[in-house]
């Protein structure tokens, strides 16, 4: 923040710093988490989420839907955050209901995503914490995991398209409710001279030990970077770009994702290609 200096004639007056100096505060950042909200509560509507303990160094999403996720945020790790979440609506005897109400601690210098799971209706909503690695893949590559934000277990194919035939291993095989894979590295898909990607890749996923699939997905491509930006967009033409890939289940029947007919698979990125590592 700027502090303005008042010039009176023949006379100076500066608030708190004297005259003749052109001075800024510096907000310091303290020890931090960087943290993301995925919303994986499939009986209710949108919700809020806050960091409720202080304004600052805090994250928040509003309104945040049903498999949509928040931005990352940078977070003051220094003492345990109180976090609550709250029905979306303008209807104040609505949106001062309490889904969830916890306190979570972060680790200085990690990256993390908190899965709100459970049951609104039931009241076992609650935050389940992915941790998001961000370190590089090799130059020409970019790495895939599967999260799984059901409540059974799942295979996961990563293959060049979402019609191509499920065949031979899983890429991902077994993944637990509510765990994620290790990450998986392939080759970046080129692009052509435009920057656009000149092939596909996609996930497949089926309940695991069988061959039906239940979601797939095709992973999203970066634009073509302006002239003169150096900082490419996350996708899967673009090296150093890690995805994770969530598995979400089925609208609950008669609740407001009612419509949400099947399970359904969503690409995050979790770094992106020039994140910390990688000079671009």
């Amino acid at each position: 923040m700027r502090l303005n200096r008042f010039i009176i004639p023949g006379l100076c007056v500066a608030v708190l710093f004297g005259c003749g100096k052109d001075t800024t505060a510096v907000d310091t950042p303290p020890p931090n988490a960087t943290v993301r909200y995925i919303n994986a509560l499939n009986d209710t509507g949108s919700v809020d989420i806050a960091m409720i303990d202080q304004t600052q160094w805090s994250a928040y999403a509003k309104p945040l839907a049903f498999r949509a996720g928040s931005a990352y945020q940078v977070v003051d790790a220094t003492h345990p955050r109180h976090i609550r979440v709250f029905p979306t609506s303008t209807n104040a005897a609505v949106t001062s209901q309490i889904i969830d109400d916890e306190t979570l601690t972060f680790t200085p210098g990690t990256r993390v995503t908190l899965l709100l799971t459970g049951s609104a209706r039931a009241n076992t909503a609650h935050f389940v914490a992915i941790s998001d690695d961000i370190a590089p893949p090799p130059a020409g590559q970019i790495a895939i995991r599967a999260v799984n934000a059901s409540t059974g277990a799942i295979d996961a194919y990563v293959v060049p398209r979402t019609s191509t035939a499920i065949t031979g291993a899983p890429t991902f095989t077994n993944v637990a409710p509510l765990t994620a894979s290790a990450y998986f590295a392939r080759a970046v898909i080129p692009s052509n001279a435009t920057g656009a990607a000149t092939d596909t890749v996609a996930v497949r996923a089926t309940p695991a030990g069988t061959t039906t699939v239940a979601a797939s997905a095709q992973g999203p491509a970066a634009p073509a970077s302006p002239p003169g930006d150096v900082f490419a967009a996350a996708g899967v033409n673009s090296q150093y770009t890690k995805f994770s890939v969530y598995f979400f289940p089925a609208g609950v029947p008669g609740s407001p994702q009612n419509a949400v007919a099947n399970p359904s698979l969503v690409w995050f990125a979790d770094r992106n290609p020039c994140d910390a590592g990688i000079t671009c």
